[in-house]
C-alpha cells in the first residue's frame, strides 16, 4: 500500500513540475530556435516567424495608449518577449530581460514585451510584481499573438534591423550576449 501512495505522490509531483517548466494559453510550447545568427544573412522575402522570415508587422497600445508598430522598430535590432501576468516562469526570467535592457538598449536594441490577453489593470499589476522595465504593450485579442505562433510563455524573438527573425524560442538563449553583439555590428539595409 506504501508503495502505490509513494507513486502517487511521485506522478503527481511530475505533473506539478512539467506545468511549471513554461506556461502556456491552450497549446504546447514551441521549441527553441539554436541556429546561429548571421548578421548579414538575406532575408527570405517571406513574411513568418520562421528564422530568417521578415516578422510580420502589427501594431498594438502600450499601458498610455501609445501606439507601437513594428515597422517603427525597422532600422533597430528588436527584441519581443510575449509574457501574461499569471506566468511564473515570466516573472522568473523578467530580471534577465531588464538585464538585458539595461546593457543593449544604449547600444540601440530596442526592447518590447507584449502581454497576451490580460485586462489592462493586470497588465499593469504584472509590470509592477514582475518589476518590469522594459515598453510593454498589450495584445488584448491575442490577434498578434496567433500571427506570430506563439504557444506558450514567456517566447523571445529578436529580429535583426530590418525586420528579420534571428531567434524564435521558449527561453533566452545562453548564448544571448553574442547573438544581440551581432545583431547590434549589422549594417541595415540601403
Amino acid at each position: 500500500m506504501n508503495i502505490w501512495k509513494i507513486a502517487v505522490l511521485l506522478v503527481g509531483a511530475l505533473l506539478m513540475g512539467s506545468a511549471f517548466v513554461g506556461c502556456s494559453s491552450n497549446v504546447l510550447k514551441t521549441g527553441t530556435s539554436s541556429a546561429p545568427v548571421a548578421a548579414n544573412a538575406a532575408p527570405s522575402n517571406k513574411i513568418g516567424t520562421a528564422v530568417g522570415d521578415t516578422a510580420p508587422d502589427f501594431q498594438l497600445a502600450g499601458l498610455n495608449g501609445e501606439q507601437l508598430k513594428l515597422v517603427d522598430l525597422h532600422g533597430q535590432p528588436a527584441v519581443l518577449i510575449f509574457w501574461t501576468a499569471w506566468c511564473p516562469v515570466c516573472k522568473e526570467e523578467a530580471p534577465h530581460f531588464n538585464a538585458l535592457t539595461a546593457k543593449y538598449e544604449p547600444q540601440g536594441v530596442r526592447v518590447v514585451g507584449i502581454n497576451i490577453q490580460d485586462s489592462p489593470a493586470r497588465t499593469e499589476g504584472g509590470v509592477k510584481d514582475f518589476g518590469i522595465k522594459y515598453r510593454v504593450v498589450r495584445d488584448p485579442d491575442a490577434s498578434v499573438t496567433r500571427r506570430y505562433k506563439v504557444a506558450g510563455t514567456p517566447t523571445i524573438i529578436f529580429l535583426d534591423r530590418n525586420g528579420v527573425v534571428r531567434y524564435f524560442g521558449n527561453e533566452l538563449p545562453g548564448d544571448y550576449p553574442t547573438r544581440l553583439a551581432a545583431l547590434v555590428e549589422q549594417k541595415g539595409q540601403g
